[in-house]
């Protein structure tokens, strides 16, 4: 059964995709095939007629293989039309099964984890391989019918000879296992050719041009290029070669078969057992039994690809089901009436050796505007992906007003978050648009954009826009219009103030270019914000490596080295001179000589 689940996967999913061509392609393959194997039939009334001087029998051969050839001829470019537009069709859905597969995945652990990006860059690449499967099936239909009518007009000829087209296993073999190695090969070469693809694109992006050649590294990267290209090359023809030996060997077998035949057909015409026209009959018989063997070859070969991109397909499939999979989802509350609680939160990326989190215990009061703070690298941002639910806690728990959050739906609790993060989207679409995705329910309201802009000290920024919120942004629209850095960190921050009363919201380092002094006056402002505006009783977490930004907020939790070390607002923890008061100064001093 596992082995079939990925071929009824095959055409189950282009049934979905096209039915009606599905359909279509199927009878003209079907009868395609059947008038061109059995064409041949004419031959032998043609030959044997002709010998004989029988009129009406050279006839019956003419019109055989006129009608039927014809048949074939005309059916066979119509399927492949039809063909063709179902590979298409099923080329656009197939892309649209995955995207929303991987953007329906509630975590992003198949984002980061190196196994399972390589499975998905698999399934990317060999994408139209999946959209060509029915089309590979079709031809294989196609050559058990016309084996079968070969082997029945053969058995016509000599029994014996209706073996032949038996003797095509051999290739057939040999050639699957040099499919085999090529897919092994590919599969080796999957690491290596990710790596190719993300030299090229900082070698071509604009966006990294600046420093690589501040840094003088173009020459290099080019190198390195250049390299890794070459040994992909290296190892890709080797594979291909010792492929190549595979199919060779195969039909090295059977040609010999082929040419044995042969002489067993012409001694036995020889002696008068078999007619001339027989034999012509079969040795054209074989000779299409043999461009079957050739077909049979290819088809499996692609077919062996469209397999292995099935089960990568149905394994995507499992793996969002089963992380979408909740028994009894937690209801997530309307309102926050204790806050989030973290008890004993640890945390360590799939795969890796260490914690990144450990032990991390604390309180963040609903209403709260609670601060992160700590130098590069001390976890902060991690536990901004804990909070937002795009992983689950390795161990401990994180609670909302007493519930535990892993068993809540991940869509529901993000419904009921925002949040905006360094590397937050720059996305080419209409000004109105890349502030309204932010609460897509209204992303046509002029006013609740207008709302989010003015909250988030952006409307000076859409004011100066051509036609307002109605104006194009970015490269991709002719005539866009190109904004700052600072200025797409505003419609950033826009974006994540359209949800009315949110649970929780993140803002993870979305001002980190900005200077000190503006970085402080947007985070005051949303604390103000925050205070005033939050009837969900929700928590808003500023995260943040400058500690003189996050003096206004209710709570400060230190992060060094994945563990809390201090807990407190700005006062206290001042006053406590410990290692809070410490950088606070130093990084104040040091913005002062600045």
């Amino acid at each position: 059964m596992k082995g079939i689940r990925p071929i009824t996967a095959m055409i189950v999913t282009a049934w979905r995709a096209a039915p009606a061509t599905l359909l279509w392609s199927f009878a003209a393959a079907t009868l395609a095939a059947a008038a061109s194997a059995t064409f041949p039939l004419g031959f032998h009334y043609m030959v044997d007629g002709t010998l004989a001087h029988r009129s009406d029998e050279i006839t019956v051969g003419v019109v055989i293989v006129t009608l039927l050839f014809s048949l074939a001829a005309t059916l066979g470019t119509l399927s492949v039309t039809g063909n063709w537009t179902l590979t298409d069709r099923l080329n656009l859905f197939v892309s649209e099964r995955i995207a929303l597969l991987l953007s329906t995945a509630p975590r992003l652990e198949h984002f980061e984890r190196q196994d399972l990006l390589s499975e998905i860059d698999q399934l990317r690449d060999d994408r139209r391989a999946l959209a060509s499967a029915p089309r590979q099936l079709l031809r294989a239909w196609q050559v058990v019918i016309r084996g079968s009518a070969i082997m029945v007009l053969l058995a016509t000829v000599y029994p014996p000879v209706m073996l032949m087209p038996l003797f095509g296993l051999i290739p057939a073999l040999a050639d699957r296992r040099a499919a085999r190695v090529q897919a092994r090969t590919g599969d080796e070469l999957t690491p290596v050719r990710r790596l190719i693809g993300d030299l090229f694109t900082l070698a071509t992006t604009a966006g990294t041009a600046k420093e690589l050649r501040t840094y003088g590294v173009t020459d290099a990267l080019a190198a390195r290029h250049a390299s890794l290209t070459e040994d992909a090359l290296r190892r890709g023809v080797r594979g291909a070669i010792r492929g190549a030996a595979w199919e060779a060997l195969g039909w090295t077998g059977y040609a010999a078969a082929f040419v044995g035949v042969i002489i067993v057909l012409v001694l036995r015409a020889a002696h008068g057992h078999t007619s001339p026209g027989q034999v012509v009959m079969a040795v054209s018989l074989m000779r299409r039994a043999q461009s079957q063997v050739a077909g049979a070859s290819d088809t499996a070969g692609s077919l062996a690809t469209a397999l292995r991109t099935a089960r990568r397909l149905l394994w995507l499939e499992d793996y969002v089901a089963r992380e979408n999979r909740a028994p009894a989802p937690a209801r997530v509350p309307d309102r926050l009436r204790a806050g989030i609680r973290l008890e004993g939160v640890g945390f360590r990326y799939p795969g890796e050796g260490e914690d990144v989190l450990h032990d991390l215990t604390v309180d963040l009061p609903a209403g709260a505007t609670v601060a992160i703070v700590g130098e590069n690298g001390a976890g902060k941002t991690t536990l901004a992906k804990l909070l937002t639910g795009m992983y689950r806690p390795s161990t401990g728990r994180i609670l909302v007003d007493g519930a535990d959050l892993a068993a809540a739906s991940p869509a529901r609790w993000r419904a009921r978050t925002t949040a905006v993060f360094q590397d937050f989207v720059r996305p080419s679409l209409l000004a109105r648009e890349a502030v309204g995705i932010g609460d897509l329910p209204r992303i046509e309201d002029e006013e609740a954009v207008g709302s989010a802009l003015a909250a988030a000290g952006a409307d000076d920024l859409v004011a100066g826009l051509p036609d307002g919120l109605a104006t194009p942004l970015g490269r991709w629209f002719t005539g866009g219009e190109q904004l700052s850095g600072g200025q797409w960190q505003r419609i950033a921050l826009a974006r994540g103030l359209m949800r009315s009363d949110p649970l929780l919201t993140v803002l993870d380092e979305p001002t980190a270019a900005l200077d000190p002094a503006a970085e402080a006056e947007l985070f005051t402002r949303f604390a103000a914000l925050s205070r005033s505006g939050h009837r969900a009783g929700g928590v808003t977490l500023l995260v943040s490596h400058r500690f003189s930004t996050v003096r206004t907020a209710d709570l400060i939790i230190v992060l060094e080295g994945g563990r809390i070390t201090e807990v407190g607002d700005h006062e206290t923890l001042l006053a406590r001179e410990g290692g809070y008061a410490q950088l606070f100064t130093l990084q104040a001093r040091a913005y002062e000589t600045g």
